[in-house]
């Protein structure tokens, strides 16, 4: 994450089938191009946390403290960091089952944590609904409940933004119908609810033609919500793998545009929004008909997208790409399986 000097990087997995977690990190200052370790944090290693930046802190919570072939194990504890006096703060329980793969959004006063999932999931328990409040200046957390009206779907939390005074978060369902002993049909799609905290009240957004099906991820641009994600929900169905699409959603008026495709043609795509332009990027390349490391802008004046310089060899994995405000930073300790090079991180530059 971006603190508006340095980006910080912390914990993670590595190793073969990312068995070996970690809970160490690193500070990076592209001013003077240098990297500086973190402190040791009070916290056992580990992968899918849960990470906010507060304004001064950097909070984690949660995340898988054991990944294995046989076995897998998931935690509630957390800690903040703060890079002024270059100390960690455990944080206190928060109430909640432990989980791994939770969203943690800023709403200006407080860290909430969302969702997540159980060491292990099944058809049955998929994730959780549920979420929690920490607010730093006192120290509490609050327990979320989960919203009550789903339309008979089970929630599974895939994105959520602070938009102005309110929370956004995009659930996914899915279903499957048996119509016969070896004949079934799939279906699927996304719902949109809002969180107003000063009311404590969770409200299902109604649902619109231009809206994605599937969501991956969104971005708060100050005015509206970019939204990624596929066309369509399929379920386990053959065909032409589908593009991902981009839309804008307004909420103060509830519309939904679709943005023109974006040149890279794959999914699972990183972003970044610079205050005037919408920067993507494909880190491996495992889909579409992208080489790793190929990237595009997007400029909402002309409503036209563009390609821009890729990256040799691309990441085999990378965070999702930090705006500091002229540059774009990206944490990719690695090259694609084949490429000799190695690199911690990317840098892009576009042109004033």
């Amino acid at each position: 994450m971006w603190t508006g000097t340095e980006m910080l990087v912390w914990g993670g997995a590595s190793g073969a089938n990312g068995g070996e977690l970690h809970a160490d990190g690193a500070a990076f200052d592209p001013a003077k191009r240098t990297w500086h370790l973190l402190p040791p944090a009070p916290l056992s290693p580990r992968t899918g946390q849960a990470a906010v930046w507060s304004g001064h802190e950097m909070l984690v919570w949660g995340g898988y403290t054991h990944v294995g072939a046989s076995a897998f194990a998931v935690t509630d504890s957390g800690a903040a960091y703060d890079p002024r006096s270059n100390r960690w703060q455990t944080l206190p329980s928060a109430a909640l089952s432990p989980r791994a793969d939770a969203l943690g959004v800023w709403t200006g006063t407080a860290v909430l944590i969302l969702g997540g999932h159980p060491a292990v999931t099944t058809a049955t328990r998929r994730g959780f609904g549920d979420g929690a409040l920490y607010e730093p200046t006192t120290g509490r957390w609050t327990y979320l409940a989960a919203p009550s009206h789903t339309g008979g779907h089970p929630l599974d939390w895939v994105a959520a933004i602070q938009a102005r005074s309110e929370l956004l978060a995009w659930s996914t369902w899915s279903a499957t119908r048996y119509v016969g002993s070896s004949t079934y049909s799939q279906s699927g799609g996304t719902q949109l609810y809002s969180y107003a905290e000063s009311a404590h009240r969770w409200q299902l957004l109604p649902a619109s033609p231009a809206s994605l099906p599937t969501v991956e991820d969104a971005i708060w641009t100050g005015r509206e919500a970019i939204v990624s994600g596929i066309t369509y929900n399929c379920g386990a169905c053959s065909g032409p793998f589908v593009p991902e699409a981009t839309a804008t959603y307004d909420p103060t008026n509830n519309t939904w545009s679709r943005l023109p495709p974006d040149p890279l043609g794959g999914d699972g795509l990183g972003s970044a929004w610079t205050g005037a332009a919408l920067f993507s990027f494909d880190a491996g390349g495992i889909y579409g008909s992208v080489s790793p490391g190929a990237a595009s802008v997007y400029d909402p004046t002309t409503n036209t997208w563009q390609r821009t310089p890729s990256v040799p060899g691309g990441c085999d994995s990378a965070a999702d790409p930090l705006w500091t405000g002229h540059q774009i930073l990206m944490y990719c300790p690695r090259g694609t399986t084949g490429v000799s090079a190695a690199h911690d991180g990317l840098a892009f530059t576009p042109r004033s």
